[in-house]
């Protein structure tokens, strides 16, 4: 042991007197194992192993804060939707959601709404207008192409516009463009001249583009009947790829694949499959048994249907609907009292509406332009429930009661078997209604919260079916609760001016005042927002004063969709199919990578 010890030693000391350099070398390391004994070979193996570990969790800690999950191109999503689609197309889709919906998917138009920008261009490059608010010259840009391929060129823009004002056509879109010229001045540029100033106008152009040379040849009496309602070709994010029909024809599901040439950017979800339901209780049950990933619409009154909660989230953005009560005082002179319709908008409580008809998902309104609107006015007047000055002005007419809880009535004589005798006429209006849950149980709350001013309200539920026709069109109604629907433009003309009072107008208070009428005509002929804002609030302030109608609420827009689906902004909705705004931003893949 003693010379085997004395050996290490002697070769230490001669590795260290005859070494060259400062460090050694690799023949002098290749040495190092007969130079140590057992003990310090063991604690470098220890050492080394040690090291080792140490680096691989150094490793492993790098890896993992410093990779990053991303969105990756792949996967499916089926929805439900309601109703079958029959025209998808621009010129006719507009009567159907199921046919707007993937209208918007396939097709795209010169500009679009955009929740956090408002109108910006689309298949637009870039667009001037003259001095004079006629004319609009609009540039489509350079790499935007069909889904065979083609560049889209002003020709398509052209024959798209020319289609939609030619009457053999029959699109409903055909009085948006009256009296409206268009021409292609290249290839790449199109001109709209408009007969007078009308500022809503680029909101019109939002209508999506049909490729001419796929159209040309198809009579235009024919339109509606062409296979290519149902196997469209476009330019938006998703393309048709096919459609499924069961025995009976129907079609039962409609699938779209990413268009991977789109303009803006691919869209990050592969394929889209929609299923088409007759009623929302079939759709939500879809959704309960998992046969859809999520759902176009959900009443508030099925939510609670859906147990499955955990792998659907609900979205409610706003919409740009007006739930609103309008006085017919044509129909019922008691409504020509100033007094009454004021009573009576004194006499309801919106939030209690709101939280009766829809869960508590809205917001109260006192006027028809909404939040976000060009003409939006917070400081409007706004007459909330108070019952003491609705029960005093209504003390000042006709229409007494002598117990807190009686319906309002008036007494006159009557001679009846040569006798005079007092008649008692109540205070009592008819309430037409949409048969639907929103509008009845709104209906239901109002009646009751009228009786607290010695109101009674008879309620007429009607069909969705037939509303329209006998009740909205020839204006059978003495009081009318509904919902009317903003365009992308807060321009309230077709709702309150005296032109629009007979149908197809939209004037369902048949309101009258030439004021009125005069600024809404200043403010369609300019596109200053700030002259537009003081013509509409101007507006506004008349209207609250004269009160022909109640505007009650906002309400939002159910949408169900599955959790595994991620990426998705939706605040604000005009149409259903609104919610697609950026679903080429929406994914369910994901990848991971290095930061």
């Amino acid at each position: 042991m003693k010379k085997t010890r004395t050996s290490d030693l002697t070769k230490r000391q001669i590795l260290r007197l005859t070494t060259q350099h400062r460090f050694p070398t690799w023949r002098q390391w290749k040495c190092l194992p007969r130079v140590l004994h057992s003990g310090e070979r063991q604690i470098i193996r220890i050492s080394l192993s040690g090291g080792f570990v140490v680096l691989l969790l150094f490793f492993g800690w790098y890896m993992i804060t410093h990779r990053t999950e991303i969105a990756a191109p792949g996967g499916l999503y089926t929805e439900g939707l309601i109703g079958t689609p029959r025209l998808v197309n621009p010129l006719y889709a507009n009567s159907s959601d199921v046919d707007q919906d993937l209208a918007r998917l396939i097709y795209s138009g010169l500009f679009r709404w955009n929740p956090d920008h408002g109108l910006e261009p689309d298949l637009a490059d870039t667009y001037q207008m003259t001095e004079d608010q006629k004319t609009y010259t609009i540039h489509i840009r350079d790499h935007a192409t069909w889904h065979n391929g083609t560049p889209i060129r002003a020709e398509d823009v052209v024959f798209t516009i020319q289609a939609i004002q030619n009457p053999t056509y029959r699109s409903s879109l055909a009085s948006t463009f009256h009296g409206v010229t268009v021409s292609s001045l290249n290839e790449k540029t199109v001109q709209f001249v408009l007969e007078e100033p009308f500022a809503p106008f680029l909101s019109t152009l939002t209508v999506g583009i049909l490729p001419a040379d796929v159209w040309r040849d198809i009579p235009p009496k024919n339109a509606p009947l062409a296979s290519l309602n149902l196997e469209p070709i476009g330019s938006g994010p998703y393309r048709f790829e096919k459609f499924t029909v069961d025995k009976k024809g129907n079609i039962r599901s409609y699938t779209l694949i990413r268009n991977e040439t789109f303009y803006r950017h691919p869209p990050l979800i592969e394929r889209l499959t929609f299923k088409f339901y007759s009623d929302t209780q079939a759709l939500v049950n879809a959704l309960e048994n998992r046969n859809v990933e999520g759902a176009s619409f959900v009443p508030c009154d099925l939510e609670n249907k859906l147990t499955n909660k955990q792998t659907i989230q609900l979205l409610r953005p706003m919409t740009s609907m007006t739930t609103t009560l309008f006085f017919n005082q044509e129909n019922q002179p008691l409504l020509k009292d100033i007094r009454m319709r004021k009573a009576f908008a004194l006499s309801l409580d919106r939030q209690e509406i709101i939280n009766n008809a829809l869960d508590g998902h809205g917001q109260p309104l006192y006027a028809p332009i909404l939040a976000g609107m060009v003409g939006y006015d917070p400081d409007v007047e706004k007459l909330s429930q108070d019952l003491t000055a609705a029960n005093t002005l209504l003390d000042e007419t006709e229409f007494k009661r002598t117990t807190p809880d009686e319906i309002r009535a008036k007494i006159r004589k009557e001679k009846k078997d040569g006798q005079l005798q007092e008649v008692r006429d109540e205070l009592v209006f008819t309430l037409s209604v949409v048969d639907q849950p929103e509008f009845i149980r709104a209906a239901e709350t109002i009646m009751k919260q009228a009786a607290n001013a010695g109101i009674r309200l008879n309620i007429q539920p009607v069909a969705a079916s037939s509303f329209y026709e006998t009740v909205i069109k020839p204006r059978a109604y003495q009081l009318l609760l509904t919902g009317t629907q903003s365009g992308l433009d807060s321009d309230p003309y077709p709702f309150w001016h005296s032109s629009q009072i007979k149908d197809p107008g939209l004037n369902l208070a048949l309101y009258v005042n030439r004021d009125v009428d005069t600024f809404l005509e200043e403010a369609r002929k300019t596109t200053d927002t700030k002259v537009r804002t003081e013509k509409y609030q101007a507006f506004q302030n008349l209207l609250v004063k004269d009160l022909p109608a109640i505007f009650l609420y906002q309400p939002t827009y159910t949408y169900a969709i599955s959790t595994k689906v991620h990426n998705i902004t939706l605040k604000q909705m005009f149409v259903p199919a609104d919610r697609f705004v950026d679903i080429e931003n929406w994914y369910v893949k994901t990848k991971k990578v290095m930061k």
